[in-house]
């Protein structure tokens, strides 16, 4: 990894456009909304080609243009007044992610995001940051596994003990997917408010839409069963969950979720 991650930084210094690479027409997430958080929580624009151009999450909360080298995202630049963050991409020899910079304002990398793969599904992905004079301590890590069909069986996140917070793991196991499109699977990775949100670049990890979400470990423990309805292309238009609680003071209490999504 280390020598591929060389290898792409060699690739840092070309010219970027925000003109987003030929590709086939496909279906176009322009909303998310969701019930009681802030509206959309995710937004998107495209240019002609299909591609996205622009990015938003929690109604304005980061803003960002997307920029390309070629067919592969280049960077994703925050443009709100107070956040100016520039996240660059490198690839390794394949053309595959290996690399995410979060860079600040003043130039300074003070985040990476590392892919590993295992053939063409990512492996893990560990996420660091800058930590005064000590350097860059991991403070997040994803695993996953897969369905023969190469949809998300689990993924197994864990975060060590730092600066206070204890360490914690846990687990999340999807199943009974549908045969539609999936739209939404780069929120799997998105920490909300407390990280960037990072736009996957020939990375998929859910083809399809689970009907059953467990998740298990520390922390709250739960079990979700999803309907969905769909646009005439297939894609969600209306995503329910039937959510239990299964461990802690709320076990055996249930409610209900909703997200909504529209389409160019």
């Amino acid at each position: 990894m280390v020598a591929m991650i060389m290898t792409s930084c060699k690739k840092e210094n070309v010219t970027e456009t925000n003109t987003p690479p030929a590709s086939v027409k496909r279906v176009l997430l322009k909303d998310i909304t969701i019930p009681h958080l802030p509206s959309p929580y995710y937004h998107f624009e495209y240019g002609p080609d299909s591609a996205a151009v622009k990015a938003s999450f929690g109604s304005g909360f980061t803003m960002y243009d997307v920029f390309y080298n070629g067919k592969n995202i280049s960077e994703m630049r925050n443009n709100i007044i107070v956040n100016h963050d520039t996240l660059r991409y490198l690839y390794d020899n394949t053309g595959k992610i290996a690399l995410i910079k979060f860079i600040n304002d003043a130039g300074v990398t003070y985040r990476h995001v590392t892919f590993n793969y295992n053939g063409q599904q990512v492996k893990e992905i560990e996420w660091d940051r800058k930590e005064g004079n000590i350097g860059f301590l991991i403070d997040r890590t994803l695993s996953f596994s897969y369905f023969a069909d190469g949809n998300a069986k689990q993924i197994t996140e864990h975060r060590p003990a730092i600066n206070g917070q204890p360490e914690t793991t846990y687990m999340t196991q999807f199943d009974q997917y549908d045969d539609k499109i999936n739209v939404d699977d780069f929120s799997l990775l998105h920490d909300g408010i407390h990280d960037h949100l990072f736009l996957l670049s020939g990375v998929r990890i859910q083809k399809n839409n689970p009907r059953k979400e467990v998740r298990t470990g520390d922390g709250v423990n739960y079990t979700v069963n999803y309907t969905y309805t769909y646009t005439n292309d297939n894609a969600p238009l209306t995503k329910k969950g039937d959510l239990l609680f299964t461990n802690g003071s709320d076990a055996g209490k249930s409610f209900q979720t909703t997200s909504n999504y529209t389409y160019y």
